[in-house]
């Protein structure tokens, strides 16, 4: 199947937010360093340290989420379809592409209309730090946003690799290939 422009922009966008939640982890993981060293060696504690740090990893599950999908990195379970027919596979891995598909665009929806309560009431966290919950927030919404974008290239490949009997596409991952399960 040709690459749109469109597509390329997903691509890129998948890309970024993998590499962007990388180094998400590595920052958490030194500002837990951080927390540790201050209470252990100085008897010191923050107020902002934990928080952080479960923001910083809500950040990288979700909005990477759509880099792990990109490379087939996600769970899955194909033992059903893995002894069906080529086509059967595919027409199977389409529905589940579909279903997932909705199931997103509906995340998606319900978690933005919750972003846009956060940013219209101004809620914070209520604890100690207290920071706006409008950047949290937008974190799901966000995530299962690029994660729709993605779910909905993988479908279009999967149709189009239906209708066309093209078979490089008999796997529920998209074109670079690559995955668990692999």
């Amino acid at each position: 199947m040709p690459r749109t422009s469109l597509a390329r922009v997903i691509d890129r966008m998948c890309a970024v937010s993998g590499y962007v939640s990388a180094v998400l982890i590595l920052v958490a993981m030194l500002v837990v360093c951080y927390g540790v060293v201050l209470r252990y060696i100085f008897g010191a504690s923050t107020v902002w340290q934990t928080e952080l740090t479960i923001y910083l990893l809500m950040f990288a599950s979700f909005v990477g989420g759509a880099y792990g999908l990109r490379h087939g990195d996600h769970v899955r379970i194909d033992l059903v379809v893995n002894v069906m027919p080529p086509r059967g596979r595919l027409v199977m891995r389409l529905v589940a592409a579909v279903l997932a598909t909705l199931f997103t665009i509906i995340v998606t929806v319900i978690a933005t209309n919750m972003w846009l309560h956060t940013l219209e009431v101004g809620a914070h966290s209520g604890t100690a730090w207290n920071p706006p919950l409008v950047y949290p927030h937008l974190i799901l919404p966000l995530g299962m946003a690029l994660v729709s974008l993605q779910y909905l290239m993988i479908t279009g490949r999967l149709a189009h690799g239906l209708f066309t009997g093209e078979k490089d596409v008999q796997e529920f991952v998209p074109a670079t290939g690559g995955g668990a399960g692999h």
